[in-house]
């Protein structure tokens, strides 16, 4: 009898080498939060915020240094971390390696804790009463350009009060 070429197929007859992959991916994933935290351990809190492991390969950890200036300190500090390593059970790690990328802090940090960072500081500035009314006056002896946007920067803390009086 002939087989039918539109009858449901098995799901790992479809997906047998995207399963391969998928593991291997989930692995190394697992692997590099491993060695992430053993990276905040051995660097404490405050400089792993600015610097993340980004490879490890052949006994080779890859540090990726937000900045010039964190990647110099972590020089220094490669002995520490490579004892770190070894004390965490990686015996095979022999080199640290330190290298420098401006887009690892994007990396870093939350993207939601970004955007509430931008809108706190944009919604805790207030312009007092005060500065409107030495903005008017100092908009009296300016050219007409400039006079302009001061009295339009000084009727914006005006709008400001108006809204917190409400």
């Amino acid at each position: 009898m002939a087989k039918n070429r539109y009858d449901p197929k098995q799901l790992n007859e479809l997906m047998g080498k995207w399963s391969d992959k998928l593991s291997n991916y989930t692995h190394k994933s697992q692997t590099m939060a491993q060695l992430q935290h053993c990276l905040e351990d051995a660097i404490g809190p405050i400089l792993s915020k600015k610097a993340r492991v980004a490879n490890y390969r052949e006994g080779t950890l890859v540090i990726e240094a937000a900045s010039a200036t964190l990647a110099t300190r972590l020089n220094y500090l490669k002995m520490e971390i490579l004892s770190k390593f070894r004390q965490a059970g990686m015996v095979e790690c022999a080199q640290v390696k330190v290298v420098t990328n401006p887009e690892a802090q994007q990396r870093l940090t939350p993207r939601d804790s970004q955007s509430i960072q931008h809108k706190e500081l944009n919604t805790g500035r207030v312009m007092s009463a005060q500065t409107a009314a030495q903005l008017t006056e100092l908009a009296t002896n300016a050219p007409p350009s400039l006079q302009e946007k001061l009295l339009k920067l000084a009727a914006h803390a005006q709008k400001q009060s108006k809204k917190n009086d409400a």
